[in-house]
């Protein structure tokens, strides 16, 4: 009998901090859309030189541009609505060109899933029509573009930085309308501190937890990182081995009463 199981049966109600791997992940339900045009942003800090010009039809892969030696490239088969011009020196994450996709999309509201994941990172998601056809893989994950000033004759594209786009291939019978369910992945975490969802009070970016230390119970304010939907990464407050209460805190203050 291995020790693990031996504290899991003395100590029921409470779960150690550990350390593990966690796959960053998203799940949302949406309906398909037709697909809206998307922003392609420069990965780095330097001078960006186009490879295409607007109206060009593009494949996937096919280079955009390049900022410094670095290429940017097309995620799907795609127009160019517009592009900026060679020469600029542009910062990073800077949209450099929108790109037109004919076909459908979901749309995920995913602002706090964002700010969990460094930048520039590869997402990847797979949906499944609501009894219908799935689950299939997301052509690609991209950022739409919104106008950014109504009525303004530039009709300038920024990018929604908190909505991500998934596409996709035209290959897949689905129709606008149709409900269906997204999961979005991200780049695995290796070597992070986790604890249970269910043993915290709160979720974005801070939390309470009641540590057990010496008998006593402490509420302990933890920073919250990256989750799977059943784990999350802590990056502050509580260390490997601390011993936490299952139950989270009640921060309910009507309880009391």
């Amino acid at each position: 009998q291995n020790v693990d199981s031996v504290n899991t049966k003395q100590l029921d109600d409470t779960v150690t901090v550990n350390r593990g791997t966690l796959t960053p992940t998203l799940s949302s339900q949406t309906m398909i859309v037709k697909s809206s045009d998307f922003v392609v942003s420069s990965s780095e800090h330097g001078v960006f030189e186009a490879h295409v010009t607007s109206r060009d039809k593009i494949a996937a892969g096919d280079i955009i541009g390049k900022v410094s030696e670095t290429e940017i490239r097309s995620p799907v088969d795609g127009t160019i609505i517009s592009v900026i011009s060679s020469d600029e020196t542009v910062p990073n994450n800077y949209p450099i060109a929108t790109v037109r996709y004919t076909g459908f999309a979901l749309n995920i509201e995913a602002e706090n899933f964002l700010k969990t994941l460094p930048e520039n990172t590869t997402l990847k998601a797979k949906f499944q029509v609501i009894n219908g056809v799935g689950p299939t893989d997301i052509l690609a994950v991209v950022t739409p573009a919104t106008e950014y000033a109504e009525g303004s004759s530039t009709n300038t594209l920024f990018p929604q930085s908190n909505v991500l786009q998934c596409l996709i291939d035209k290959d897949t019978d689905v129709k606008i309308g149709q409900n269906a369910t997204v999961v979005i992945t991200a780049g695995t975490k290796e070597n992070i501190l986790l604890l249970p969802l269910s043993v915290i009070a709160g979720r974005q970016g801070k939390g309470m937890v009641t540590v057990i230390k010496d008998g006593e119970q402490i509420q302990t304010e933890v920073t919250l990182g990256a989750t799977d939907g059943a784990y999350i990464e802590i990056l502050s407050g509580v260390e490997e081995g601390d011993v936490v209460s299952s139950v989270p805190p009640n921060l309910d203050p009507r309880s009391n009463s």
